[in-house]
């Protein structure tokens, strides 16, 4: 039962986590329309997405979270 409730909370901050990403990626679609009216516009947008590929790479599989074992081991 209590479990039942927290993969219902989950479910429901995942899906407004994915409302919110969803926003996020039409704002940046939005402010790079209006980039690109600008002569070095098309250049920082670039720059933009390669620094974020390499900031992708460096943190693939590390996460903020903790892990669920040291949050169980943290809850005894």
């Amino acid at each position: 039962m209590e479990q039942d409730r927290e993969n219902d909370l989950l479910s429901r901050a995942c899906d407004e986590l994915l409302e919110q990403n969803a926003l996020l990626q039409q704002e940046v679609e939005l402010l790079c329309a209006q980039l690109r009216r600008h002569p070095a516009g098309e250049m920082q947008i670039r720059e933009a997405r390669r620094l974020m590929e390499e900031l992708t790479d460096a943190t693939r599989g590390c996460t903020p979270f903790p892990s669920m074992g040291s949050l169980e081991a943290g809850a005894y």
